[in-house]
C-alpha cells in the first residue's frame, strides 16, 4: 500500500490543479508498488492512471522521469567528502562554537531525548559570506558525530521534465531516513530563492514548495545541513523549516592566524612570519587556506 505521505502529496497536487505533479507522484507510487513484488497491483494502478484521462503525453513524461531516479540517480547526486579538523580546533566564534556543541550534546543523548518525547535538533542552516567556514564546519560535524557525509550536487537533482526535481528531493530526503549521515545541501539559494518572481517561471515556484515539504516532514537519522552567501534571497518560509539557523561572520585576523597555525601543525609545516602576515590579510578562511597554507606546503614539498 501507498505510505500516507506519498498519498498526501498526490491529494495536495490534486487539490492544486498541478496535474502534472499529480501524474508524476503517482508514476512513482506504482513504481514503489511494483518494486515491492506487487506487480498486478502496479498494473492497475498504472491501467487506471491513463484510463483516467490525465493525458497519455504525461504519463509518459513521469514515468520517464521515474525511470531515470532510480538507483543510479544517487550515485549520481551525492559526493562522500572527507573530514578535516575536529570541531574542536575550528576557529569559530562563540556563538556558533555554543550551538554546534549543543547540538553535539543532543546527538549524544538522542535516545534520552526520545524517550521524553523530545527530538534533537537535525536540520542546521548556515549563513553567512563566502569562505567563513560554513561547509568547513559541516564536516567538522561529520567528524564528531562519526557519520559519513554528503554534497548534494544540485546540477543531477534538478531535472528537465515536470515534476522530475520534486521527485530527485525525495528521494535524496528519504535517503537521509534510511542512511545515517550529514546531507550537505550546499549553496541552498540554487533550490530556495524566494517565491513570486514574475521572471521566473512556475516550476521554479514548485521546486521550493517541494524543498519545503520534504524539509517539513523528513525525519533523517542524521543531520541535514545547508548553506547559503545569499541568505537574503531564499524564501522566508524556508527559514522555518530548519532547527537552527546560525549566521557565520567574516574571520577576524585573529582567527585566520589561528586557523593557519593549526593547518601548518596538522601537514608539518613551519609558517615564516611573511606567510602569517599573508594570512592575516586574507579576506577569507577559505582563501587564506588556498593562498597562504596550501602554497606553502607545495614550496616544502617541492624542496623550496
Amino acid at each position: 500500500m501507498p505510505t500516507t505521505r506519498s498519498l498526501q502529496d498526490l491529494f495536495r497536487a490534486i487539490a492544486s490543479d498541478d496535474m502534472g505533479s499529480a501524474t508524476a507522484i503517482a508514476s512513482q507510487i506504482c513504481q514503489n508498488e511494483e518494486r515491492k513484488g506487487h506487480k498486478s497491483a502496479a498494473r492497475a494502478l498504472r491501467g487506471a492512471l491513463v484510463k483516467n484521462g490525465v493525458n497519455g503525453k504525461h504519463f509518459h513524461i513521469a514515468e520517464t522521469a521515474s525511470h531515470q531516479n532510480g538507483a543510479g540517480f544517487l550515485s549520481t547526486a551525492l559526493v562522500n567528502l572527507s573530514t578535516d579538523l575536529p570541531l574542536s580546533e575550528f576557529v569559530l566564534t562563540s556563538e556558533p562554537r555554543k550551538e554546534l556543541e549543543t547540538v553535539i550534546a543532543e546527538w549524544s543523548n538522542r535516545d534520552k531525548l526520545r524517550k521524553r518525547g523530545l527530538m534533537p535538533r537535525s536540520k542546521l542552516f548556515f549563513h553567512g559570506p563566502p569562505g567563513c567556514g560554513k561547509s568547513l564546519t559541516a564536516r567538522a560535524l561529520s567528524r564528531e558525530l562519526e557519520l559519513p557525509i554528503y554534497l548534494v550536487r544540485f546540477d543531477s537533482v534538478i531535472g528537465a521534465y515536470l515534476g522530475q526535481t520534486a521527485i530527485h528531493l525525495r528521494q535524496l530526503f528519504h535517503f537521509t531516513e534510511t542512511t545515517p549521515c550529514i546531507l550537505l545541501l550546499d549553496e541552498l539559494d540554487a533550490l530556495g530563492k524566494r517565491r513570486g518572481n514574475p521572471l521566473d517561471v512556475g516550476e521554479l515556484d514548485r521546486i521550493v514548495i517541494a524543498l519545503m515539504q520534504e524539509l517539513e516532514h523528513s525525519r533523517p537519522l542524521g543531520l541535514i545541513i545547508a548553506t547559503s552567501n545569499l541568505a537574503k534571497n531564499l524564501d522566508d518560509a524556508l527559514w522555518r523549516r530548519f532547527d537552527l539557523a546560525l549566521l557565520f561572520k567574516s574571520p577576524t585576523k585573529a582567527s585566520l592566524k589561528s586557523y593557519c597555525r593549526k593547518l601548518a601543525e596538522k601537514f608539518g609545516l613551519r609558517l615564516p612570519n611573511e606567510v602569517l602576515s599573508r594570512a592575516i590579510n586574507a579576506r577569507s578562511f577559505a582563501d587564506a587556506e588556498a593562498l597562504v597554507v596550501s602554497d606553502a606546503r607545495r614550496q616544502t614539498l617541492a624542496g623550496k
